[in-house]
């Protein structure tokens, strides 16, 4: 029986939910795990912010990947599955060349140590961050639009899922086997996700293997015969006045995530007297009840629109973020800045959702890779950036940053308002046409 994601809506959706499960096992280690015991084990602010910095870093990079994709491909296997297979394979290989690196780690023993962890993350997410762009373009290609929702719901549930499950058993996994433990388990999972990649087809008439039997589909979605006029038709289609407006509010809100990312472990850790393993246990709870009460959203973003959807989200997440830095006294009761955590996390998992629906619908099919990494790749550098910037005035008190990343939040959702789908679905069809 051949496994078709073209004829499939089920396996469409648990597919994708795979291919996002793989990339957010590295995150449950790499961002989750390891920034709460870095400050455990003495590690400055500063130091965990400019780890956290560097590590995301190649996820806005991954636009470089992107008219590789649009332009190499080998259809008979697919428009985006080669690469998927490939960047599949390699972000096994890169797991297993981190635990190696991590093995005997001691943070302060050996000053270089902290530097060679960092550029081994690096390379992990290198892996991870292009295997997302193969993805998000064979989502593109192969999901019809009135599906997007609840794709991405399913698909945020995925790397929910995996960055929560990951992030709580590396946390316990570093508590007594080390950098290496954690790393190969994470390895051994995304090698399951290989597998699967290498067993589904596209389409019924794409082949399995390179030398299986099978055309590949014929279908006008390759780039141009250049980067350059690739380059030129991605530039256009950014350009577009609505394409500018969601750039803007995904960037002025990922500030806020790159924050949070040194935020959040530093005041468990410090202010609350959580340990590594405490600490990732409840976020890792916290984060896979999240995703899965968002699986139950996507039918409603396809309903009512990611736009009214990412509004809600961002408004009620602002609010939360602002009080909790305004009202102190919260702080005294640590069952309330919980349930407060769990709630930031059920809206951060919606805007997520939302927002990668939303911007699916910008793209267009002939340069839907680069396109959508464009977008993801500015994100996730206002990411960094965020986090770099707690490395640059780490002298802020804790509730001084719930403030700012509030006020983020706010300004995200006042530039969201000048949003209008229906303008830009005008503007792209005239662009095709013309």
């Amino acid at each position: 029986m051949q496994l078709v994601l073209s004829q499939s809506r089920w396996l469409r959706f648990g597919s994708f939910s795979a291919f996002y499960f793989a990339q957010g096992v590295p995150i449950g280690l790499l961002a989750i795990a390891i920034p709460p015991w870095l400050s455990e084990h003495g590690a400055s602010d500063a130091e965990v912010a400019i780890y956290v910095g560097w590590i995301g870093l190649p996820w806005a990079l991954k636009l470089i990947a992107g008219p590789f994709m649009d332009r190499f491909t080998f259809l008979p296997m697919g428009f985006r599955r080669p690469w998927v297979i490939v960047l599949q394979g390699g972000l096994v290989l890169s797991l297993l060349a981190f635990g190696f690196v991590g093995a005997g780690f001691s943070y302060g023993v050996d000053g270089g140590s902290l530097l060679a962890l960092t550029v081994a993350g690096v390379v992990v997410n290198i892996f991870s961050s292009t295997q997302d762009v193969a993805v998000d373009g064979m989502a593109i290609d192969v999901v019809p639009e009135g599906e997007r929702g609840r794709a991405n719901a399913f698909m945020g549930f995925g790397q929910a899922a995996a960055s929560s499950a990951f992030g709580a058993a590396s946390g316990a996994l570093l508590a007594v086997g080390g950098i290496a433990a954690g790393a190969f388990a994470c390895a051994a999972m995304v090698g399951l996700v290989f597998v699967l990649a290498a067993l589904l087809r596209e389409r019924p008439e794409d082949r399995l293997m390179p030398w299986s039997r099978g055309s590949g589909a014929r279908r006008a979605t390759q780039g141009k015969p250049s980067f350059f006029a690739n380059t030129v038709e991605v530039g256009r289609a950014l350009i577009l006045p609505m394409s500018l407006v969601a750039i803007a509010v995904e960037f002025v809100a990922r500030l806020r995530t790159g924050m949070a990312l040194v935020v959040f472990p530093t005041v468990a850790t410090q202010e609350l007297g959580f340990n590594t393993e405490q600490y990732t246990q409840f976020v890792g709870g916290a984060g896979f009840a999240a995703a899965a009460l968002v699986i139950f959203a996507g039918p409603y973003i396809d309903r009512f629109g990611a736009k009214r959807v990412l509004i809600i989200s961002l408004l009620a997440s602002a609010v939360a973020h602002l009080g909790a830095g305004a009202m102190p006294w919260l702080w005294a009761d640590t069952d309330v800045v919980l349930a407060l955590y769990c709630l930031v996390t059920l809206l951060e998992q919606l805007i997520f959702v939302s927002i990668i629906a939303l911007f699916m619908n910008l793209c267009r099919r002939t340069v839907s890779a680069t396109q959508f990494a464009v977008y993801m790749a500015l994100a996730n550098l206002a990411r960094s950036f965020g986090a770099w910037a707690l490395a640059i005035v780490d002298d802020l008190h804790f509730l001084q940053d719930f403030l700012v990343m509030g006020t983020l939040l706010l300004i995200s959702t006042c530039i969201l308002a000048f949003f209008n789908a229906s303008a830009h679905a005008r503007r792209l069809a005239e662009f095709e046409a013309a």
